[in-house]
């Protein structure tokens, strides 16, 4: 693709590749002082025979590009997974004193031109946290099915071992070892109790602790389809007994961790002490198309993970994005915008919106309406002619209710191209790309609300 007249789109705070196509975030690891990312990629920036992208990060904001730690090979493509630090050497890859940094991803195998395929589960280790060997014996979990992936590992407190959960279909299922190497089925979730459509891909599943009683939740990244607004991130809560997990059933409908149109397989962090996850941050209906030249996607900000029990919905995952190292405190603000890199708070009660604009006549609208319901607005937002999906009212607009009737606070990060919000102590986000063709300079507001700017630091 040229880049000849593209505006630069690039966010500063939301991990992009140098260049190249990017999409599932993988082994998402904390390691010897440093935060290491994997994601699925490409070296031409739309989507092709997949690789393994590499960063490491001590803040989660500035990023190191290293070499491509996994390249296709005779079992197929790199599709997505997890990794591990295996501290305690139980792989048997550990060499002087040095514990490996365990990878498990699925090996994904086209047979032919039909779109039959296989897919299996491999592993690779590194001791420098840069170059990846991979196993002699993979695959580690053979297959002959499909839709066989997305391997999320964890440690099982229950019985002292490994543990992954892994997507199948219409349904997750978990294995457990103690050598990484070695697996074993302990159990099945699902189709029952699932709401929504779409293949189960990207799964993880953790603890989470709320009122002093621990709960597991488990994600589920929903394969594209219409009624998401292309794809979707769900989630249960429930138990978990060392051998598969047990949904509460305290939802009745499909429940999402954002309910923005760019938010998706999104999976935690191994080895930090609070729960942090990274999503993609775009959507398969038009994630090809975007204008952004040499690089294709970006991830969303980093957010810490929690329950709250909400007083209409009950027990709800909430987030908080860590940006906290990033933006410095409140600065005077007269309305007018001088950085495409900023965060908003926003107080209100009631209906309110809040209004970006420039001077082509776009603008982006964020709020709460008439009906108690937090929302976004991207229709007028920028250039839609790229993709006809994009241009759509359903893959423009949505709202979503709150979990609280009284007043309420937005916090609203802009990065260029990309908003996240969270309202409600996080209990509703919403993650939407945005593609303005002259910057926002104009913030204007109406209803009962009041609107900070935070500088960027």
């Amino acid at each position: 693709m040229s880049t000849k007249g593209i505006r630069d789109f690039r966010p500063e705070l939301h991990f992009t590749p140098k260049s190249g196509w990017i999409n599932d975030p993988n082994g998402l690891v904390y390691a010897d002082g440093k935060y290491h990312l994997f994601a699925q990629y490409y070296p031409e920036p739309q989507w092709g025979p997949m690789h393994w992208y590499h960063a490491t990060s001590t803040d989660l904001i500035h990023w190191e590009h290293l070499p491509v730690a996994l390249e296709p090979d005779e079992l197929g493509f790199i599709f997505s997974g997890s990794a591990v630090y295996d501290k305690d050497n139980t792989s048997g890859f550990g060499k002087d004193g040095k514990a490996p940094i365990i990878a498990m991803y699925t090996s994904h195998l086209n047979l032919d031109n039909s779109g039959l395929a296989k897919e299996q589960q491999s592993i690779a280790y590194s001791l420098d946290g840069v170059h990846f060997t991979k196993y002699e014996g993979n695959p580690v979990l053979p297959s002959d099915r499909k839709d066989f992936r997305d391997p999320k590992v964890f440690r099982n407190p229950f019985k002292d071992c490994w543990s992954v959960v892994l997507a199948a279909g219409d349904h997750v299922e978990f294995y457990a070892s103690q050598d990484l190497k070695h697996w074993e089925k302990t159990g099945e979730f699902g189709p029952e109790g699932n709401y929504s459509q779409g293949v189960w891909e990207c799964p993880d599943l953790f603890p989470l602790v709320v009122n002093g009683e621990e709960k597991w939740v488990l994600l589920l990244s929903m394969g594209g389809n219409e009624e998401n607004h292309g794809a979707r991130t769900q989630y249960f809560t429930g138990s978990f007994d060392g051998n598969s997990f047990t949904c509460d059933g305290q939802f009745t409908q499909p429940e999402f961790i954002d309910a923005g149109f760019d938010n998706y397989a999104g999976v935690t962090f191994f080895g930090t002490q609070e729960r942090l996850l990274v999503g993609w941050a775009c959507n398969w209906v038009y994630a090809h198309k975007t204008p952004t030249g040499e690089y294709c996607c970006q991830m969303t900000i980093p957010r810490a993970v929690k329950l709250i029990d909400t007083p209409k919905g009950g027990l709800r995952l909430a987030w908080e994005p860590k940006d906290s190292t990033v933006f410095g405190g409140t600065e005077s603000f007269d309305g007018t915008l001088y950085s495409e890199v900023f965060k908003l708070t926003v107080t209100g009660s009631g209906a309110a919106a809040v209004t970006l604009s420039n001077d082509k006549g776009q603008s982006f609208v964020f709020g709460v309406d008439d009906e108690n319901r937090a929302y976004i607005d991207r229709a007028k937002g920028g250039a839609n002619d790229f993709d006809e999906n994009f241009a759509r009212d359903w893959y423009s607009q949505i709202a979503e209710p709150r979990f609280y009737d009284d007043e309420w606070e937005i916090e609203f990060i802009f990065d260029h191209s990309i908003t996240e919000m969270f309202i409600d102590y996080g209990t509703r986000a919403f993650t939407s790309t945005v593609y303005p063709d002259t910057p926002y300079n104009k913030v204007t507001v109406s209803g009962n609300a009041e609107v900070k700017l935070h500088s960027l630091s």
